[in-house]
């Protein structure tokens, strides 16, 4: 396996290189954090044959704030006064100032990863898994498979009426102090009602992916390294 570091189509990405040209996995990090975070995800799932890119958050956070980058901007004193009263914010009604930008220049990524790889398969965790949601609905895009771990549905009236439907897989923990498991049921009734295929597999557990969600997600890639 060849790990690189480099810039495709001007975003920062780590990648890894696999012995099968035609499958290529995207997976984005979520807020904070950088294409190093999930990084070490690709030997746990043991797909070596795979072609792997993790690119680092567009947008840099504000000085005080938490270290990393992001996919665009929250609103980080709501977060914090809605883990602390035990609420949990409309995420589905939110539309990030940058969000439209950040999936125009993430596609153009996919779009030239696309020319290289057949099958495309989009992942991300949190924020990460917000961003993929919408760029799994693109016209534009050919996506084979969707991974979303503890994601939400975001920007509701950004969703296209009509998709193409495809596999997917998600999970969240029901104890998930920064995004409410109502937000991912949200997007999985979403989803099932453009004709995606998969479940929420709900856990015992916070903000995270545990063990069982990456035993779950290494059966869920395995049907792509079956594909001819």
């Amino acid at each position: 396996m060849k790990t690189t570091s480099g810039h495709i189509c001007g975003i920062e990405t780590l990648s890894v290189q696999g012995e099968d040209p035609s499958v290529g996995v995207i997976f984005l990090h979520g807020y904070g954090a950088s294409m190093h975070d999930l990084f070490p995800l690709w030997e746990l799932w043991h797909m070596d044959k795979f072609n792997w890119y993790f690119p680092n958050g567009i947008l840099p956070l504000q000085p005080g704030y938490q270290q990393g980058r992001a996919w665009y901007s929250i609103d980080f004193e709501a977060l914090q006064r809605a883990m602390q009263t035990g609420t949990h914010r409309k995420m589905a009604q939110e539309l990030p100032a940058e969000l439209e930008s950040t999936l125009r220049e993430l596609e153009s990524m996919i779009l030239e990863l696309s020319k290289k790889h057949k099958t495309i398969i989009l992942g991300g965790f949190s924020q990460g898994a917000m961003c993929v949601s919408h760029l799994a609905m693109s016209e534009n895009l050919k996506v084979d498979g969707l991974i979303l771990l503890s994601g939400s549905l975001l920007a509701d009236s950004k969703m296209p009426k009509v998709a193409k439907g495809i596999p997917f897989y998600q999970s969240h923990g029901t104890g998930d102090p920064v995004l409410h498991i109502d937000g991912a049921k949200a997007l999985e009734a979403k989803l099932h009602a453009l004709n995606f295929t998969g479940k929420l597999h709900a856990f015992n557990g916070g903000h995270e992916i545990p063990s069982v969600v990456i035993g779950e997600v290494r059966n869920f890639l395995n049907q792509f390294s079956q594909q001819k």
